[in-house]
């Protein structure tokens, strides 16, 4: 372990802490903002199933991009001649 460390070049007790140390398990990812979006992904892989996540991604990026959009209020430039 020694030469390891060494070579590393970090302390022997921090190698052994590392080697011998329990792995911690991670916790699942929730996020409360995924929930809305659920539905919207599900009909986009159900209408599209070839589509990877890539472009799943890009879809609905742009469904929420027109959202926006479309709840933006307009400002109308009146021509005052």
């Amino acid at each position: 372990m020694k030469t390891i460390a060494n070579v590393l070049g970090v302390a022997r007790s921090h190698l052994h802490e590392r080697v011998h140390r329990p792995t911690a398990a991670r916790g699942s990812y929730c996020k409360a903002a995924d929930e809305e979006l659920l539905p919207l992904i599900r009909r986009l892989v159900d209408e599209r199933p070839t589509y990877g996540y890539r472009r799943v991604t890009a879809l609905v990026n742009r469904v929420l991009a027109a959202e926006r959009a479309s709840r933006r209020p307009t400002t109308s430039a009146s021509s005052g001649s």
